[in-house]
């Protein structure tokens, strides 16, 4: 699939949610590279092939609910159990069955395909602790959920793991290996609720990104972006939320692989 038809449909299931949500009074906000094109771009941003948003942890079961109950057969809310027995990260995504990003492969069979097609990726915003000892305690637990996961993935890259991470990964992945994976998400979503009660102005996503780590007041009201003439929430602390995520972000990157690529190269940049 080209890019182009990736962002045009990608664009549609974005709209398509945005309807559901406005419908059912559910709060959401573009994320990551999709917030920054409706700041910078007024458009989708021209070499990326996903939609990200961001749901907050207490806003999460009325987005589900909402969805469930909305999407037509062809669109489909994919938590990470619905993976299982394999195991992929803790995004959920809201996917069109009726399009493949790439020639399927074993890998995508592995995770029964359901990694292979047309998405948005619905990132779970929750509050951390914010003292110090608090703060890397409680990212600990949340590394070892993920470490267990890893115990069911489809290949293992070691060497991205630095130092004593590759054996702390090599372990935990062999104990989780017989763990199902709906107690390891019910575990991680346990804890992460059980943290969201904590008072504090630190948050992180599912993406478990150490870097990733934000101010909830960013998200405490909502402002408007634009895409291709459409206005969608964006959090009202947009621009310290995007320089935290990008430096100068009004200013394009030259290297564009610095992005992650979903789509086979000669698909993304054929004409």
């Amino acid at each position: 699939m080209k890019l182009e038809d990736v962002q045009n449909r990608s664009f549609d299931l974005l709209c398509r949610i945005d309807d559901i949500c406005k419908k059912e009074k559910v709060r959401y906000f573009l994320h990551a590279g999709t917030e920054l094109g409706a700041v910078r771009e007024k458009d989708i941003i021209p070499w990326d092939d996903d939609v990200d948003i961001k749901v907050l942890l207490e806003d999460y079961p009325a987005f589900r609910k909402a969805m469930k109950a909305n999407l037509p057969d062809y669109l489909r809310l994919v938590e990470p159990v619905d993976l299982q027995p394999s195991f992929f990260d803790f995004m959920v995504r809201v996917i069109d069955l009726r399009y493949q990003l790439r020639r399927e492969t074993d890998e995508d069979r592995y995770y029964k395909n359901l990694q292979n097609h047309i998405g948005v990726d619905v990132f779970i915003q929750h509050r951390i602790p914010d003292g110090k000892a608090a703060k890397a305690l409680a990212y600990s637990r949340l590394m070892f959920w993920y470490g267990m996961g890893m115990g069911h993935r489809y290949r293992l890259e070691f060497n991205k793991y630095p130092g004593l991470s590759k054996a702390v990964v090599a372990c935990l992945s062999q104990i989780g290996k017989h763990v199902p994976v709906d107690r390891i998400w019910k575990g991680y979503y346990r804890d992460i609720q059980r943290f969201n009660k904590k008072t504090s102005r630190l948050a992180m996503r599912n993406s478990m990104q150490w870097d990733g780590m934000v101010d909830t007041a960013w998200t405490d009201q909502v402002a408007y972006g634009v895409l291709r003439g459409r206005e969608f929430p964006i959090p009202a602390g947009y621009d310290a939320e995007l320089t935290a995520y990008y430096g100068d972000y009004r200013s394009p990157p030259k290297d564009r692989g610095i992005f992650n690529q979903h789509l086979d190269e000669e698909d993304r940049y054929h004409e």
